[in-house]
């Protein structure tokens, strides 16, 4: 989807649960087992966020 026919929200919520991919790969390349059941608890909670709010973020973003 093209981001000007995106909502702010779905902007938003796109970008949140890809910082979050990024520090939960960041946490397991610390091998930190806290460090990833925190960052794996965060992504998860976002996820169910945009679930709820009909925003799908399970694959990510093609460049259009």
């Amino acid at each position: 989807m093209k981001p000007e026919t995106m909502s702010l929200f779905e902007q938003e919520m796109r970008d949140q649960v890809a910082a979050a991919r990024e520090a939960l790969d960041h946490a397991r390349r610390k091998a930190d087992p806290l460090l990833v059941q925190a960052a794996e608890a965060h992504l998860d909670g976002l996820v169910d966020l945009a679930r709820r709010n009909a925003v799908n973020v399970a694959a990510p973003e093609l460049a259009t």
